[in-house]
């Protein structure tokens, strides 16, 4: 029986010399690894739909528990990350976060929709990496059963004062609060303005294709860009070897930038 699904390539695992392996993520079937034969022959239909961050319609079989692919159309290629390194390291670490949190079988539209209006705002909006970044996290923790608490201080649920943060709980707790209910500060509680709960509430909350409708100041974004980071891998247990690589990049984009001012 041949099964019929959209999706979009968040790996690529090359075998021998012509045949692939790639994982597809699929907003009704969740993770699928797809075996692709003669993938890389010279003529190839299965090509540029199996390439890394190909969005493509794909038609497989099942056999004694694996998928084969028996043909593919591409639907999106996002060509603009493969003119930026620092941008397909962006990818990169979405695609190792969903391939962490996403299984096989799991219903995923939301994130298969956030994955794909992310990979658009690089690719085609220019838009800045870090600001994307800071959206995808916080909203791939929300959209995963990883919410933090949004009324405001976790006490009195006024969101009109600053506000700490405590990353590890995923709860706001104004000064007067902060102060009967943590006993010892520790690098997981930020403090943010009011401007910067509503930003982290707007991200969570909004409709997806609203997440990115808004803009933060320099200072506000390398504040939540330090804060959904720490979210991420706090409530992913897990510390993501493709975000020290985009950190790199990011690293050396920012050098050179600064060399030819």
């Amino acid at each position: 029986m041949l099964i019929t699904t959209v999706g979009a390539v968040i790996s690529v695992r090359d075998v021998g010399d012509n045949d692939r392996f790639i994982t597809v993520l699929s907003p009704d079937m969740g993770l699928v690894e797809i075996s692709v034969k003669g993938a890389k022959k010279l003529g190839s239909g299965n090509n540029a739909s199996t390439q890394l961050f190909a969005c493509s319609k794909f038609c497989f079989r099942e056999r004694s528990g694996r998928y084969y692919l028996n043909s593919s159309e591409p639907v999106k290629i996002f060509y603009g990350l493969r003119l930026d390194m620092q941008k397909l390291a962006l990818a990169s670490y979405f695609s190792e976060i969903i391939t962490c949190a996403v299984t096989s079988g799991q219903t995923a539209n939301d994130i298969y929709r956030l994955f794909l209006n992310s990979l658009y705002m690089i690719s085609e909006k220019e838009a800045d990496c870090d600001f994307i970044k800071f959206v995808f996290e916080m909203r791939v923790s929300a959209d995963l059963g990883m919410m933090p608490g949004l009324l405001g201080c976790d006490e009195c649920y006024r969101s009109d004062v600053p506000l700490y943060f405590l990353i590890k709980q995923g709860i706001f707790l104004c000064d007067e609060h902060m102060q009967t209910r943590v006993l010892y500060p520790n690098k997981y509680n930020i403090e943010i303005t009011p401007g910067m709960f509503e930003a982290i509430r707007f991200v969570c909350l909004s409709e997806l294709d609203r997440i990115f409708s808004f803009r933060l100041s320099e200072g506000a974004l390398k504040k939540l860009g330090k804060i959904s980071e720490m979210y991420a891998q706090e409530h992913f247990e897990r510390h993501f070897r493709t975000l020290d690589f985009y950190h790199s990049i990011a690293a050396s984009a920012q050098y050179e930038d600064n060399k030819n001012e």
